[in-house]
């Protein structure tokens, strides 16, 4: 079952790729981590990522003419990381998030004790739906990716451990400033329809009280096992794309 995970890897990055050709905006962050604290380190960036691409709940009173609720915010304090981060205060949507992120995780922890690979991609798709003429069914176009590639180690000592998750901390105050950075550039975001009958080409409706733009995540693993501990991995920098 690992090994067919690891030769989809190719369908995965052909994707990606094709992606960069129709001109969408696509961000890669790279980190080295422990086992423990891929959870965090992903829904740190993705709920940041999601908190500024989400609005309040869209009441439409007439054609044309609609208005935007507030968004409820809250703080999350990471248990293993000394970081903070802010998320859309939505159980649902946290919840989406969270169930594809364990299941990434799972399935890197086990490829790891499987000797396969320790190292995996998950992404953050943002995409839109175009209307097809009859009979055929609306197209989707992808306009934003946030990919996080994670290379597990493990640490050799309670000291090196320590040194990692100050390490991760500072790394994830980084990439967060760089994700504000990005996403507040004035580059293309697809317009709130018109018509209330519309809002699906766009936004997710399942929410209650609130409209994240149409977002899926993606996951898959990648390369070879390389043994090694944090004490003896080269530091993983920010890489743009």
């Amino acid at each position: 079952w690992y090994q067919r995970r690891v030769r989809d890897t190719n369908y995965f990055i052909q994707t990606n790729l094709s992606y960069r050709g129709m001109n969408v905006r696509a961000y890669t962050l790279d980190f080295t981590v422990e086992s423990q604290h891929v959870k965090e380190v992903v829904s740190s960036l993705f709920h940041t990522i999601l908190l500024h691409r989400t609005f309040g709940k869209i009441s439409y009173k007439r054609e044309s003419t609609y208005s935007i609720g507030s968004l409820g915010i809250r703080d999350n304090d990471c248990s293993r990381i000394d970081f903070t981060y802010c998320s859309v205060n939505n159980a649902e949507l946290a919840a989406d998030v969270e169930k594809d992120i364990a299941l990434f995780h799972s399935e890197l922890r086990g490829a790891v004790n499987a000797g396969l690979t320790n190292r995996g991609v998950i992404c953050l798709e943002f995409y839109e739906k175009k209307k097809a003429r009859w009979p055929f069914t609306a197209e989707q176009f992808i306009w934003e990716t946030w990919e996080i590639k994670i290379e597990l180690v493990s640490a050799t000592s309670t000291a090196e451990q320590l040194k990692r998750q100050e390490i991760i901390g500072t790394e994830l105050a980084e990439k967060v400033f760089y994700i504000t950075q990005m996403i507040n550039k004035s580059d293309y975001v697809p317009k709130t329809p018109d018509s209330a009958s519309d809002i699906g080409n766009v936004y997710h409706t399942k929410y209650q009280d609130v409209h994240p733009f149409l977002f899926r995540l993606k996951h898959c693993l990648t390369g070879k096992q390389e043994p090694g501990s944090v004490g003896t991995s080269v530091k993983k920098l920010l890489s743009y794309t």
